[in-house]
């Protein structure tokens, strides 16, 4: 009876142990591979997007007219980075003034608004042979067509902006007008190649 139990428990258990261990190795190995193929098919799909967009990229119907547009977007955002700094470079700036601007605000017919504003600007390309004769030693030739037909527009914008305010609304906006006028005004100015850099008030009166 002594002999017989120990080779029972030999028989039974041996082959359960050997069966255990062989399928602890290889369940860890498919593990891994599988996640090395998904991590590799992952890193290709991500590279072959990169240089299929990169290289899609460089190129573009109409080659040359798209890098004249965006080397004239880049000279335009340098140039107003430029006039930014215009206090550095003084003697490049010219200015002139709308003159005497009259109109009523909004909703009222017997209030009257005098504004007159100064503008500092200047040529966006020193070499435009259009604006030559525009500016002498910051002296503008208020008589340039160029002048002429942009203060046509000047006057009709900052009219039209002070009639769409109420009286209130105008004394309420009195310290900001400046940059609001600045910002109606700048893609006027960039129309003719003129880069306006600075807005002064020289009058602004209300009357009733």
């Amino acid at each position: 009876m002594t002999d017989e139990k120990p080779r029972g428990e030999e028989v039974v258990h041996e082959p359960l142990k050997k069966e255990k261990k062989s399928l602890g190795v290889s369940l860890p190995l498919m593990i891994g591979a599988g996640v090395g193929i998904l991590v590799i098919i992952i890193l290709g799909v991500i590279l072959g997007v990169f240089f299929a967009s990169k290289f899609m990229g460089v190129q573009h119907p109409g080659g040359a007219p798209e890098k004249g547009k965006t080397e004239k977007v880049a000279k335009s955002d340098t140039a107003e980075e430029e006039g930014e700094e215009y206090l550095s470079k003084l003697e490049d700036i010219a200015i002139m003034e709308t003159g005497r601007i009259t109109t009523n605000p909004k909703g009222a017919a017997s209030v009257f608004v005098v504004v007159n504003f100064g503008f500092e600007f200047k040529k966006m390309d020193k070499e435009n042979k259009e604006l030559k004769t525009l500016v002498n030693e910051g002296a503008v030739n208020m008589e340039h067509p160029v002048i002429r037909k942009m203060m046509a527009r000047i006057r009709s914008t900052i009219n039209n902006m002070i009639a769409s305010y109420t009286k209130e609304e105008l004394l309420n906006k009195r310290p900001e007008i400046t940059e609001l006028v600045k910002k109606e005004l700048r893609p006027i100015f960039r129309d003719y190649e003129l880069l306006l850099v600075n807005v002064t008030i020289q009058e602004f009166i209300i009357q009733e």
